[in-house]
């Protein structure tokens, strides 16, 4: 019996010992990054050890230099010139070079040297392998030298932040997952009882890059966040569950739906309500939530707040008295543009190919053409306050342009319809394309053609409709679609997600095709600008607003003289 125990006790004794080594398994690092590194390090000790001190010296370049890492010659330039670049450039390890993308296989090629550091990473480059590669050793340093200094001054113990050894395996084999093919997949969102009209906007936020950046970013910290009732902090659940977990069925936006109704008590209840003015809504609580946090006051024009940077433009009223030519100037903010489509639809006319009594479609760029027409103003719309006309009413000619284009474009396509307590649906047909250039509509394109007609040139605007490299050139994101009737209706919307349509009907999510799309009866539209460098490098008038009138009088217009435009 004591022989059988102790063989027992000897057989659970080798099972724990199994067991605990199965969950204490090691994981082996390699030594070397790859073959290349290998025999680069192995071959020479004073030649490893140069190649150690050109990417500490790198590696301090990255955190203190960024413009030297960054500044590039064309090895094909015969005056050798320098130039900065905002791509990533490749630091070599073996010279002094700093070759970009295009030049770093040249720079191999003739001078055998192929180990290098990426400059937006600080990670290591074989040119041989042509990929990245991990090396233990050199990934030690780079991860010493973008450590923080301690209070004391001096640099943080590796392991204070990186656990070694066995106490990192651990670490690794608790932490370490691998993301799902299915999270970031296309969800719907649950009705909650006639909140179809804030599932359209959210998607329309949600398939906004730069809505996309921000929410799930950390810039809006919701655990020391003061605002109550604060709507980003709800933004973030939503864009976090929907983007960044791998359900497939649908998702209930509850605290957005909560905090909205305690934010605007008008959004309170179950009744239906328009998107459009929901959208503005919400735009007004993501601007105000900025002032809690950096302390902007209300308005200016500087802030910084995500509203400002991703929908915020500006409109030009240009207004020319006709008895003394003279010209009054205003700018005034906008979150979006509303095309009145009752005018349009009344001067269309029948087209002949369609059946009898049918209607011709309007085009979107029809819209915006007659948005930004001329119109006439009687002497009891403007009073003309020159020295001329002494304040007194006078006929006028209103001109509207865009002087500002923000990175999204809302376009709201106005279907309501009201006559006195009377409201009805305007179901016109409105054509819009996948791709829109404003430029035909900016203030700029507007001052070229009236100094080429005084020269009597051409009064062609200084565009091609056919050029995608424009700065206002636009790509379609989001179609709103409202169907049925005013007071019981529904919203669906096609949303755009790497480069494949899909229909959001509440939960529901399915495949669409370019047709479906554009033969939608759009409400809203929404256009993102596609080429966003080119605002940043060059400023038009439509991009960056600038002061060319004289100091604003009491009535908050400014003027000045219609023959002093460029």
């Amino acid at each position: 019996m004591d022989k059988e125990k102790s063989s027992i006790a000897e057989a659970g004794s080798l099972i724990k010992a199994i067991t605990a080594a199965q969950d204490t398994r090691r994981i082996r690092e390699v030594e070397f990054g790859c073959e290349h590194m290998q025999r680069f390090l192995t071959a020479a000790a004073d030649r490893a050890e140069r190649l150690k001190n050109s990417y500490i010296d790198w590696q301090r370049d990255l955190l203190t230099n960024p413009l030297k890492v960054q500044t590039t010659k064309d090895p094909k330039d015969p005056k050798n010139a320098a130039v900065t670049t905002l791509l990533s450039t490749f630091l070599c390890l073996q010279c002094n070079a700093i070759s970009s993308s295009k030049d770093r296989e040249m720079h191999g090629q003739t001078k055998k040297h192929h180990m290098s550091i990426e400059s937006r990473s600080g990670c290591l480059y074989c040119g041989l392998c042509d990929d990245f590669v991990y090396d233990p050793t050199f990934e030690k340093i780079r991860i010493e030298q973008s450590l923080p200094p301690s209070s004391n001054g001096r640099k943080r113990k590796l392991n204070a932040l990186y656990p070694l050894g066995e106490e990192k395996d651990k670490f690794v084999l608790q932490n370490a997952n691998l993301l799902s093919c299915m999270a970031g997949a296309p969800r719907g969102m649950f009705n909650l009882g006639q909140t179809c009209y804030m599932s359209v906007i959210l998607q329309a936020m949600i398939h906004n890059p730069l809505m996309r950046n921000y929410f799930l970013s950390t810039r809006h910290e919701t655990a020391d966040c003061p605002l109550p009732n604060c709507i980003p902090c709800a933004m973030i659940v939503s864009f976090t569950d929907v983007l960044a977990t791998e359900k497939i069925d649908g998702h209930a936006p509850l605290d957005l739906l909560f905090r909205s109704w305690k934010n605007n008590k008008d959004l309170a209840g179950y009744d239906q309500q328009d998107a459009h003015e929901y959208f503005q809504s919400l735009l007004d609580h993501l601007h105000r939530s900025v002032w809690c946090e950096e302390d902007v006051i209300p308005g200016n024009k500087a802030c910084n707040c995500l509203y400002h940077q991703t929908f915020a433009g500006s409109i030009q009223s240009t207004v020319t008295c006709t008895n003394c030519r003279n010209v009054s100037t205003t700018e005034d903010p906008i979150s979006d543009l509303s095309l009145d489509l009752r005018h349009h639809a009344k001067r269309k006319k029948t087209d002949p190919k369609s059946p009898p009594n049918v209607e011709a479609p309007l085009d979107l760029t029809t819209c915006l053409a007659n948005y930004t027409t001329p119109e006439k103003l009687g002497a009891d719309q403007y009073t003309c306050r020159s020295e001329k006309c002494g304040n007194t009413p006078q006929r006028a000619k209103k001109h509207i342009t865009l002087k500002r284009l923000p990175p999204t474009m809302c376009i709201q396509l106005k279907r309501w319809e009201h006559r006195g307590k009377n409201a009805q649906k305007l179901d016109t047909k409105v054509n819009f394309p996948l791709q829109l250039d404003m430029t035909p509509y900016t203030a700029r394109t507007h001052r070229k053609k009236q100094k080429a007609l005084a020269q009597g040139l051409p009064s062609q605007g200084p565009y091609s409709p056919f050029t995608p490299r424009s700065p206002c050139w636009y790509e379609l994101s989001t179609v709103v679609v409202h169907i049925g009737k005013l007071d019981g209706g529904h919203y669906i919307c096609y949303c755009k997600r790497d480069g494949q349509w899909f229909k959001f009907n509440d939960s529901k999510v399915t495949l669409a095709t370019e047709a479906q799309v554009l033969g939608a009866e759009a409400y809203l539209l929404f256009y993102i600008l596609k080429n966003l460098g080119p605002l940043e490098e060059k400023s038009t008038d439509a991009e960056k607003p600038r002061v060319e009138t004289e100091k604003p009088k009491t009535n908050g217009e400014t003027e000045e003289v219609a023959n002093e435009e460029e």
